[in-house]
């Protein structure tokens, strides 16, 4: 099967699996009932435990205003607006006006979820009705949470409330149940809103490395077409804007290549894989330990992944954002697992689960051929380590305006001093067109003309020498020359010509070709043979006419 289709079935299990509508946690939290804790002493609780951590008022989140009994606090970052609901009237029918009168009020928001907070198992689903379609959660008397996730929303909300929901019944095991009660929320309102030094739609940093490397993939099919799909020239393409290939960083001292090659990727399915990942995990991550930990996180992830591949690879050209993105992998699951400072705790069980199933998913994918396992190993422990010293933004002591413009500038040098120096040097431009002659090799007295960079191999069977061009990976052309010995006269060396012309195709991709000449030179049959991507079909016949042409 073919590794493009494997790593789509894999996709969209993962998609299905991520998407599909659940019932929510159905895990009992019995101190709840236990300690007589329902519906308004029950939304106290978890307004403290959402704004609240560790004793201090969280700074990312806020209460924004009452709507009544029900309690409207802001979340930067995915989970967005939450609308503590409670059913004061202990999950009755009197409680569901109240319901559908706030879910009309949000329901053109997007970024919003009611919380139904009180009642049991039957008046989840009278909740649910009552404030259709809006996003709406419910955690019934036993701390049970429900929800029923219409569309690709995200999970953030249910994570936000499960994570809310286990700290609070850890706190009854211990014989603590802190809360803020409205009256003292109602005095925490803030009325103007506040300056975010960050979007919670997508982190500058992220923004600016998704576009850096689209920009490079959209440069890469300026060259050649042939980089939508990643075939033909496309290695070519890759290599000359910063590929890693270990001959050109040790022997040809090319080591900014390290970090061109995470911006470089073979075809639009790679990209749009690599540029959905680094999207999802980057926006969390960035949010949560500032833009420029983020930045470095990535670079360091990126560099790492770069070097294992030099290591472990004698011949590849590797390239992707795969390397980085596990590294980003890495940090998130050392800060699930291992960080108790960086995310409130305990983790929820569904996070972990998340992390551990899309960790499953990529160690699947990393052992499809072609992906360079190597990289993602060297990524995901690069970025795990380094986020052992990570802190919160919240948490740093010299707090300091975000720069978008010095941001946005440190990924476009990361950019140039990568890519752009290697596309430089390597002439990325010249990628498909015909190679320049450079020196002669000669067979006997017939000098053959070898196009520059070309490296030559030499071998003689059965009267004939073999003279094998190859330029890979700079040069998506190669050459082979086959020369016969000295014939007695022009007659037998026309017979020779006439056997000597290659039948086979090309072994590789179908979109391959070979281009022939033949003829005779000095009374020995000669053949030229221009293999070359089925795009370059002109460019290939002009080269093997030119080769044929400069034989003397």
């Amino acid at each position: 099967m073919s590794p493009i289709l494997v790593v789509l079935a894999l996709l969209a299990l993962f998609l299905l699996i991520r998407f599909l509508p659940r019932p929510g946690s159905l895990r009992t939290r019995p101190a709840f009932q236990q300690n007589d804790i329902f519906a308004g002493r029950l939304t106290e609780g978890l307004l403290h435990a959402l704004i609240a951590d560790r004793g201090q008022l969280r700074a990312d989140t806020r209460v924004a205003g009452f709507e009544g009994a029900a309690v409207i606090v802001d979340r930067d970052g995915a989970c967005g607006r939450l609308v503590l609901c409670p059913a004061l009237g202990f999950g009755r029918d009197n409680d569901l006006p109240g319901l559908r009168a706030i879910a009309n009020r949000h329901l053109g928001e997007r970024a919003t979820t009611v919380v139904v907070v009180g009642g049991g198992e039957e008046f989840s689903r009278s909740a649910f009705e009552a404030t259709a379609p809006a996003r709406t959660l419910h955690i019934d008397d036993a701390g049970r949470l429900r929800e029923v996730r219409r569309g690709l929303k995200p999970r953030a909300p249910r994570l936000v409330v499960e994570n809310a929901l286990d700290r609070m019944a850890e706190d009854l095991k211990q014989g603590a149940f802190p809360v803020i009660d409205f009256a003292t929320a109602r005095s925490l309102v803030v009325f103007e809103p506040r300056v975010r030094t960050q979007s919670p739609d997508g982190g500058v940093v992220t923004s600016a490395l998704t576009f850096a490397i689209v920009l490079c993939f959209a440069i890469e099919v300026a060259i050649s077409r042939d980089s939508l799909q990643g075939v033909g020239a496309a290695l070519a393409v890759v290599f000359r804007m910063g590929a890693v290939h270990q001959p050109a960083v040790v022997t040809g001292g090319e080591w900014q290549r390290l970090i061109a090659a995470p911006f470089l990727h073979f075809g639009f399915l790679h990209l749009l894989m690599n540029g959905w990942a680094q999207w999802s995990l980057g926006r969390p991550l960035e949010f949560l330990i500032g833009p420029w930990r983020f930045l470095a996180l990535w670079t360091g992830s990126a560099i790492g992944a770069s070097l294992a591949s030099l290591v472990f690879n004698d011949s590849a050209v590797s390239a992707g954002a795969s390397g980085a993105i596990f590294g980003l992998l890495g940090a998130f699951t050392t800060f699930v697992f291992f960080r108790k400072d960086v995310l409130p705790q305990p983790v929820p069980r569904a996070l972990r689960n998340g992390v551990l199933a899309t960790l499953l998913l990529n160690v699947m994918i990393s052992f499809i051929p072609g992906i360079d396992m190597a990289a993602h190993a060297g990524g995901f422990i690069a970025g795990a380590l380094m986020a052992l010293g990570i802190v919160r933004s919240d948490r740093d002591n010299e707090p300091r305006p975000v720069r978008r413009g010095s941001l946005r500038a440190a990924v476009a040098i990361l950019v140039l001093l990568g890519v752009g120096v290697t596309a430089v040097r390597q002439r990325a431009d010249q990628t498909t067109r015909i190679p320049e002659i450079g020196a002669d090799r000669f067979v006997g007295e017939l000098r053959f003309p070898i196009p520059e960079g070309f490296e030559v191999s030499e071998r003689r069977i059965r009267g004939v020498t073999t003279l094998d061009l190859d330029g890979s990976p700079a040069s998506p052309f190669s050459v082979t020359y086959k020369i016969s010995e000295p014939q007695a006269d022009g007659a037998a060396a026309d017979r020779v010509m006439k056997t000597l012309r290659s039948r086979e195709a090309p072994t590789g991709p179908s979109d391959w070709i070979a281009l022939s000449r033949v003829g005779v030179q000095s009374l020995r049959a000669i053949e030229v043979v221009v293999v070359s991507p089925s795009s370059l079909r002109a460019e290939a016949e002009a080269l093997g006419g030119e080769l044929a042409d400069r034989i003397r």
